[in-house]
């Protein structure tokens, strides 16, 4: 009878909100296993995680949940699985390939995690926090000159954002990055006889955030926007 009444609870308010009834029930759903997991319940939380991808296959929250309650219960075979039928139902969904990309880089599938870290960072290309995990899983794994691309899109965001703080945080990791790489740095590679492309992108690196690069009589020229 309870759970009756909380999808009934759960109609009401997807008439007030405008939303559909699946997915009104679906999150009703997914908030009462997070409380059953939250009070130790994993089996009773299992059960509301799978009757609200039954209602609404496409409603993110129930997968990331699912997928979290079989890592704690130390399946993350089944985990992986959960968050990849996500991503089959639910488009652009960032937190589903984020969630994947932690669980594979804890196995040590490096190559997988980033792969998934580069999905999600293409759907959502200003998220600070995602291309730091980005950049992380591209440390981890060696790739250095990626990282490196990444923390100088870091440091043009805050620029952009007018954080100080963050500016000069993710301008400190670009050099030490920049430093490690060395001469393979597209940017610093190649001083001696730069072409028009490295020279525009030295001059890139050098530039403030809100600064464009162009091409003209075959020089990169900076213009200030």
């Amino acid at each position: 009878m309870a759970l009756a009444a909380a999808l009934l609870h759960g109609a009401a308010l997807a008439r007030a909100d405008g939303v559909g009834w699946a997915t009104a029930q679906a999150a009703e759903l997914t908030r009462q296993a997070e409380a059953r997991a939250a009070a130790g319940e994993a089996d009773v939380a299992l059960s509301r995680y799978l009757e609200a991808v039954r209602f609404d296959a496409t409603y993110g929250p129930a997968y990331l949940g699912l997928g979290a309650l079989y890592e704690r219960a130390g399946d993350p075979r089944e985990a992986e699985r959960t968050y990849s039928v996500g991503l089959d139902h639910v488009r652009g969904f960032v937190e589903g390939y984020r969630a994947r990309a932690a669980l594979r880089a804890r196995a040590g599938r490096r190559d997988e995690a980033i792969a998934d870290f580069e999905a999600a960072a293409a759907l959502r290309v200003d998220d600070a926090g995602l291309l730091q995990e980005l950049a992380a899983a591209y440390v981890a794994a060696g790739a250095l000159p990626a990282a490196l691309g990444v923390a100088r899109r870091l440091s043009a965001l805050a620029a952009q954002a007018g954080d100080p703080a963050r500016t000069a945080t993710a301008r400190t990791q670009a050099r030490a990055l920049s430093a490690l790489v060395g001469e393979a740095d597209p940017v610093r590679a190649g001083r001696a006889d730069r072409g028009p492309v490295r020279r525009a992108l030295a001059l890139y690196a050098a530039a403030p955030a809100r600064v464009v690069l162009s091409f003209e009589g075959g020089k990169a020229r900076r213009k200030s926007q």
